[in-house]
């Protein structure tokens, strides 16, 4: 890298390693340390990097007011940017990885459909910079904390979100109770 790395994580393989640094994300082989497609770029220094749960994407975050959703192994955009009124903080896929959330500058934390990058539902809001934001492991609240001296849990509305969409583009089913991952049958 040219610039200081600001982010780091291991793909849930462990054979990949995604990195933040200057305007830039990118995906290096954990083994070899080669970099692996094409740098991701954004317009202003990345904050925050993280694999999908299924390894396939990676989400950024940065201070040119965006998240981004790329395809971790072509380095290609996916959806449309993520965007928020002030930098942003950090970015992390729902356990499911339909959905993800990200943590602004603005005072905000949003949720948004990782695959069409709109948002769901309202911002949840904060008195200061919100600096990070994560889902609960079950994906039915998130935590934010703020530099309003206060970390909030939140439930994330059912109500006002097309959760039938997102659950069908889900890579995992529940059956009696059991996390499988789903299997497309060819035509």
């Amino acid at each position: 890298h040219l610039a200081p790395v600001n982010s780091v994580a291991f793909s849930p393989d462990g054979t990949r390693v995604v990195t933040a640094s200057g305007g830039t994300a990118r995906v290096w082989d954990a083994a070899t340390g080669k970099p692996l497609g094409a740098p991701l770029p954004h317009l202003a220094p990345v904050n925050s990097v993280a694999f999908s749960p299924d390894g396939t994407r990676v989400v950024t975050a940065s201070y040119d007011r965006t998240a981004r959703v790329w395809d971790a192994a072509t380095g290609k955009p996916l959806g449309t940017p993520l965007t928020h009124q002030g930098p942003v903080q950090s970015a992390a896929f729902s356990p499911d990885g339909t959905r993800v959330v990200t943590a602004s500058v603005d005072q905000t934390a949003r949720v948004w459909d990782a695959a069409t990058g709109k948002p769901l539902g309202a911002p949840f809001t904060h008195q200061g910079t919100v600096s990070s934001a994560v889902f609960s492991p079950d994906g039915t609240r998130m935590v934010t904390a703020s530099e309003d001296k206060t970390a909030r849990v939140w439930k994330i509305p059912l109500n006002d979100t097309p959760w039938e969409a997102l659950a069908a583009r889900c890579p995992f089913v529940v059956t009696d109770g059991v996390i499988e991952q789903r299997v497309t049958l060819p035509h």
